[in-house]
């Protein structure tokens, strides 16, 4: 009987890889409002790593999405950056997904749009989470590191010295 790794490192199935957009999104979020200051974006990506950030208003709704990149041509084009507020840089209606998307339509929706985050909505309009290239990229690497895993385990080790 064929073995195969599955992306815990046990022995299972491929098949057993995530499908939903929510098997994969980070979740808490954290996001500014439309009034912060650039200044509050360029602090909090500095001290969490992070390449985008959600904006939301009041009700948590997403309202915009800064990217490291809206925030290095902020930068770069204005003066007095730090008085300039986050709804003057935000992207405003962005590309969302939805929990129960599949993985590949959020990723093949990210690719053709050329971005790199898609904010997650619920059916009710809340924010519920991201999901960022870096998120898909490490289960592509679960995903593939098993599959080669299960490869080796079924080829003969002259086959793949080749």
């Amino acid at each position: 009987m064929k073995k195969t790794l599955n992306i815990d490192g046990g022995f299972g199935s491929i098949f057993d890889a995530p499908l939903r957009v929510h098997e994969v999104m980070t979740t808490p979020t954290t996001c500014l409002h439309a009034d912060q200051s650039l200044s509050d974006v360029v602090t909090l990506m500095a001290n969490r790593f992070f390449h985008h950030v959600l904006v939301v208003d009041t009700e948590e709704r997403l309202i915009g999405v800064i990217s490291d990149r809206d925030v290095f041509r902020a930068l770069a084009r204005t003066r007095d950056w730090h008085t300039k507020l986050v709804k003057e840089i935000m992207s405003a209606e962005p590309v969302t997904t939805t929990p129960d998307a599949f993985i590949s339509v959020a990723a093949k929706e990210m690719l053709n749009k050329r971005i790199n985050c898609l904010p997650v909505i619920d059916p009710n309009g809340k924010l519920c989470g991201i999901v960022t290239s870096t998120d898909l990229i490490k289960r592509f690497e679960k995903i593939q590191s098993a599959i080669e895993t299960s490869k080796a385990f079924a080829t003969p080790k002259s086959k793949l010295a080749r």
